[in-house]
């Protein structure tokens, strides 16, 4: 990605992989304690602590490269017209991921944290096809 360290694109790669493998470890425990369901397995209690810890890091090292991508790449590809409808399917998720994220840590009530929390597990889930939609359109018209 043209303006960006030689490292930025590698280092966004980790940080989504790791979000999403740690969101996928985290979901059966959201499912058994948000939405009662009966699961067989889940992560016992310290690897789900620090899972949910490595989860969080995450997520702000993933706000700060969206507010990079921002900067640049977003800004760059909208005046240009290119791939402004997948943009923006992905950054309207990525900022409900933030906005479930802060709902889920602040909001005192037991339903609406559980529906934060099965939200951003939702959305979560979702951001795949459309990121891998808006990824491989960019690849297609580098190549």
């Amino acid at each position: 990605m043209k303006g960006y360290p030689r490292w930025f694109l590698r280092a966004l790669i980790v940080a989504m992989f790791l979000m999403l493998a740690t969101g996928l470890l985290l979901a059966p425990g959201t499912l058994v304690m948000r939405a009662e369901y009966d699961l067989p397995w889940r992560l016992p209690g310290a690897a789900r602590v620090y899972t949910a810890m490595l989860h969080a890091a995450g997520g702000f090292g993933l706000a700060a490269f969206t507010g990079s991508l921002w900067s640049l790449h977003m800004r760059a590809g909208w005046r240009r017209r290119k791939h402004r409808g997948s943009g923006m399917f992905v950054g309207s998720l990525l900022v409900l991921l933030c906005l479930s994220a802060v709902a889920i840590y602040y909001l005192g009530e037991e339903q609406a944290g559980a529906i934060a929390a099965l939200l951003h597990l939702a959305l979560g889930v979702l951001l795949l096809g459309p990121f891998g939609w808006h990824w491989a359109r960019g690849y297609r018209s580098r190549h």
